[in-house]
């Protein structure tokens, strides 16, 4: 059995024990049973809030969840996705019966993105788990030796095991803290890319922005050669305290284990209604998001890239991150439009918008398209190849030009 506490860092900085969560052993089949209980000094805390407002309301009793891991939803939102994974086993030495999500919250300790820590004993001192922004160099070459599989030992990665291990996603990359301060996701280029997504990213994020979007802070550097994009968190606060995160995955109770999903953008919708603290306001600023993807074609557009940042007063929408076109020629968005996977046509657009409530929604479809219209220039501004340019250039003026 395991026992971790849980602890909240607070957007002020300050932390507290919020609770503590128990996984069985797994039985036969490999299920095991999980539960959580709010500590009682938690539930008079004068700044809590609940962890999820669906499953984990501020309740004083157990909570128990039925999902084959025995870990709720919302704590695996702490867990980094494949590349994180990968470094956590290793940085963690995991033996294969620990390689579970309460074996990996338990190495993954308080190093994770978002509020929320982990300890099996308390709280327990803890290092950053970034690295100055000055090493990139250092950490580019570490992530591209791993990637590679080359035989290395952790005295040779030793920078990237610090700071690789907690940051989302498939992609190679690490958290940086730059010279005033600041914290930063490191996205590193993929020895696997087909195309120069690091430009082809910052270009996009910088498009979205000028179309209005609420989108995460970002920066591009050279390092020795090659480009390295970086992210602002926008989970660390201006006090240097942590925004609590969840996914929609997880407001939406889908469970990645259970693998392919049927779900559209009207199911965030009905999230941000219903759980929203400012549901006018990010249900338009999620409306314009889905026009640009629709426009660009990102079709990476799945259920934890939307993510409701949450606290006292309530939860809101995050920045958009993680935005590029169509790079894989996929042709199909993993959430559907009201009319399929598809680009539904500017006309639809406009018509989901207005069912939706959305002020304007022909206004802000036109604006949207006519920023997007102008994306080889801002592309050729941030040196993505010409080839990269010519193979997207298709895709996207055929969604531009749709009725």
């Amino acid at each position: 059995m395991i026992r971790l506490n849980v602890y909240v860092t607070f957007q002020d900085g300050s932390r507290a024990q919020c609770g503590q969560m128990v996984c069985s052993d797994p039985d036969e089949r490999g299920r095991r049973q999980g539960a959580f209980r709010y500590d009682d000094d938690y539930l008079d805390h004068p700044m809590d809030f609940p962890l999820d407002p669906i499953e984990l309301p501020l309740l004083s009793r157990d909570f128990e969840t039925d999902r084959h891991s025995g870990v709720f939803l919302v704590f695996e939102d702490s867990l980094p996705d494949a590349w994180g994974r990968r470094l956590l086993v290793r940085k963690a030495r995991l033996p294969r019966s620990m390689q579970n999500l309460p074996g990996l919250l338990k190495a993954l300790a308080g190093t994770g993105l978002g509020a929320l820590s982990f300890f099996d004993e308390g709280f327990e001192p803890e290092e950053d788990n970034f690295v100055s922004v000055i090493q990139l160099e250092t950490l580019l070459h570490e992530a591209r030796m791993f990637e590679k599989g080359i035989n290395v030992n952790d005295d040779q990665i030793r920078l990237l095991l610090k700071a690789g291990s907690s940051p989302g996603g498939g992609r190679p990359k690490a958290l940086v803290q730059t010279e005033d301060g600041d914290q930063w996701i490191a996205k590193f280029p993929s020895v696997q890319d087909r195309l120069d997504i690091v430009p082809i990213e910052a270009a996009t994020m910088s498009l979205a922005a000028k179309a209005g979007i609420d989108a995460a802070k970002t920066r591009i550097m050279d390092v020795s050669g090659r480009k390295v994009l970086l992210v602002k968190r926008f989970d660390v606060s201006s006090q240097g305290g942590r925004c609590h995160m969840i996914s929609f995955q997880t407001l939406l109770r889908i469970d990645p284990a259970e693998g392919y999903y049927h779900l559209g953008y009207r199911d965030l919708y009905g999230i941000v209604r219903k759980y929203g603290s400012r549901p006018e306001t990010d249900i338009t600023a999620l409306y314009r998001q889905m026009v640009f993807n629709a426009f660009i074609g990102n079709t990476d557009d799945h259920l934890k890239n939307f993510i409701m940042l949450g606290g006292r007063g309530g939860y809101i929408l995050s920045p958009a991150f993680d935005l590029l076109p169509d790079t894989e020629n996929r042709h199909e968005h993993i959430l559907h439009f009201t009319y399929g996977f598809y680009f539904p046509g500017k006309r639809h657009l406009v018509g989901f918008g207005k069912r939706l409530g959305v002020s304007k929604a022909t206004l802000v479809v036109n604006e949207i398209a006519e920023v997007v219209a102008t994306w080889q220039d801002e592309f050729k501004a941030f040196t993505v190849p010409a080839s990269d340019i010519e193979n997207l250039s298709a895709g996207i003026a055929r969604r531009l030009t749709s009725p």
